[in-house]
């Protein structure tokens, strides 16, 4: 994938979050220092694009609960050597673990972006994930098939339900709540 399409995403990306002021300049160093920044080889970390699913309504987000980390999250992932845009990620991702069909991208710049720790597991060593995220809209209606070897659960939530079921896994983040407010001021 041609990174210069990210950067420049993430350098056109405007917020009011401080955290994610801090996390857009790491990421555009991470992108201009490495040029295997999609590679599960590269120890510091890796680019992977989420997607935040909205109803249309916007009323209500769909979850997934992680089977390997064991927390309820937004749709996301790699990026694949098929991919030739983040939004091609994203939306493949969402297709796999979802089984949704009917996807629209709301918005064709970054919805949220986000830094978090992987922990070590058996022979991946602890690293980062530089999460570029961008808001989808699905049909709540649509029957959902979640991919068995990566997902315990998955459901659409109300906003209130979103933080309810991250609090009782302990899996609140202050993106999760940060996502969920931007739905406020969210207009297409």
């Amino acid at each position: 994938m041609n990174k210069q399409p990210i950067l420049d995403l993430l350098q056109d990306y405007q917020t009011s979050f401080s955290e994610e002021i801090e996390f857009q300049k790491q990421m555009i160093d991470f992108l201009e220092q490495n040029n295997d920044f999609a590679l599960r080889s590269n120890l510091t970390g890796q680019l992977t694009g989420s997607a935040w699913i909205v109803n249309k309504n916007r009323t209500k987000v769909l979850l997934i609960h992680h089977k390997k980390i064991g927390k309820w999250l937004q749709i996301g992932g790699h990026i694949e050597e098929t991919d030739k845009t983040i939004e091609e990620t994203i939306l493949r991702e969402v297709r796999e673990e979802s089984g949704l069909k009917d996807l629209k991208l709301l918005s064709s710049h970054i919805y949220d972006v986000d830094i978090h720790t992987i922990a070590q597991k058996k022979e991946i060593a602890e690293h980062l994930h530089f999460d570029v995220r961008m808001i989808v809209e699905a049909d709540e209606n649509e029957t959902l098939t979640p991919q068995d070897e990566e997902i315990l659960a998955i459901k659409w939530c109300s906003k209130n339900e979103v933080l309810n079921l991250a609090e009782a896994t302990h899996s609140i983040n202050l993106s999760m709540k940060r996502m969920i407010d931007k739905m406020k001021h969210f207009t297409i």
